[in-house]
């Protein structure tokens, strides 16, 4: 089974004793995880026991460490590593963009080859009235000029309508190509950068901090017991503690700073130019608004328990992966959870703990 995010549509190629063999196992592994049988959940256990993308396996992985897998954060990763809708969409306008390109080329040719022939014509009514001919004739002649420009009019005036309803066209794909490109990179259900554009924003800011002088940290977050959330609300209110969070960490964020939801309850903060103990009092700042914040039911008014988060912080060397630059934070992130939750934790660039 084919998964990857270049390809087009899913293809099973196994034989009916290895599809045999996988759907044994996904079952297995949905029971062992305690996952509804679903068509996400199944296509998702398919694919981990199958093991041809390695990319959703350590995904999966991660979310599953938190305790169940909600129900939103499964349909984040059958999107992503599954059935790319984006990648459907995005060929879908290509192949509008290659209709449209190809007739308003035909249309063009047409009207380029009919306006030399008038042009030839003309020519050949200009030679007439150089050789002298009597009133009758250059009456005729003039007749024909008329209508030959008639004709060059009414042809300008068909080309002028295409190229305007091409033009009103290529807008149109023009914000659906956006509209697909935000689907790309935002997450549905904060608005924020999803994993896909921070890991992009990620290699981009390392490449960029290669000296002292331009120092890069990075947060990496975690809503506190968000399980108890979910098993005691909801996910729908679940998901409400998610996009609260999210809006808080982005309204405390600012300039190239870069806030992103990594998926279920993880969320990442990216800071340029920022030495360590900066970054340790961003993230004091934004643990204490989490701690403030209160998120109440409209049906009842009653409140959505305590939420807080947990940070880990790191600074990155430059010339490391981004893979190591992130294990820093997160061990980082680890130690807070470990200490009790609701605080910040930071490892420097030796992979001490300095808080």
């Amino acid at each position: 089974m084919t998964t990857t995010a270049d390809n087009n549509t899913l293809a099973y190629e196994e034989s009916p004793e290895q599809a045999g063999e996988y759907l044994r196992l996904a079952l297995a592994f949905l029971g062992s995880h305690k996952l509804a049988p679903n068509p996400v959940n199944f296509a998702l256990s398919y694919d981990y026991v199958a093991g041809r993308n390695q990319a959703l396996n350590e995904a999966l992985d991660r979310a599953l460490s938190g305790g169940q897998l909600a129900p939103s954060a499964a349909h984040e990763l059958y999107r992503r590593y599954i059935w790319d809708e984006n990648k459907q969409q995005l060929e879908g306008i290509r192949s509008e963009l290659r209709t449209l390109v190809t007739e308003t080329i035909t249309g063009v040719t047409q009207a380029k080859t009919q306006a030399e022939k008038s042009s030839d014509s003309l020519a050949v009514k200009s030679e007439r009235l150089q050789r002298g001919t009597s009133l009758d004739e250059v009456r005729h002649i003039l007749g024909e000029v008329v209508s030959e420009t008639r004709d060059i009019a009414h042809n300008g005036q068909l080309l002028k309508e295409m190229l305007d309803e091409t033009r009103h066209e290529v807008e149109a794909l023009r914000d659906e190509l956006e509209h697909t490109r935000q689907q790309v990179t935002l997450d549905a259900l904060t608005g924020l950068k999803n994993r896909r554009a921070f890991e992009a924003a990620l290699q981009d800011a390392c490449s960029q901090a290669v000296v002292p002088a331009a120092p890069l940290s990075l947060l990496l977050i975690d809503i506190d017991l968000f399980k108890i959330v979910n098993d005691t609300y909801g996910h729908l209110i679940g998901d409400k503690v998610i996009r609260s969070v999210g809006s808080l960490l982005s309204a405390n964020i600012k300039g190239k700073d870069t806030v992103a939801r990594l998926g279920g309850e993880e969320f990442a903060v990216l800071l340029p130019e920022t030495p360590l103990a900066n970054a340790e009092r961003v993230g004091e700042a934004l643990r204490a608004a989490i701690e403030r914040s209160r998120l109440t039911r409209a049906d009842t008014g009653e409140t959505v328990g305590h939420v807080t988060i947990s940070i880990g912080i790191s600074i990155y060397q430059p010339g490391e992966s981004s893979d190591n630059f992130m294990e820093r934070a997160d061990k980082a992130l680890y130690i807070s959870k470990k200490s009790g939750r609701n605080r910040v934790s930071v490892l420097n660039a030796d992979g001490a703990a300095t808080r």
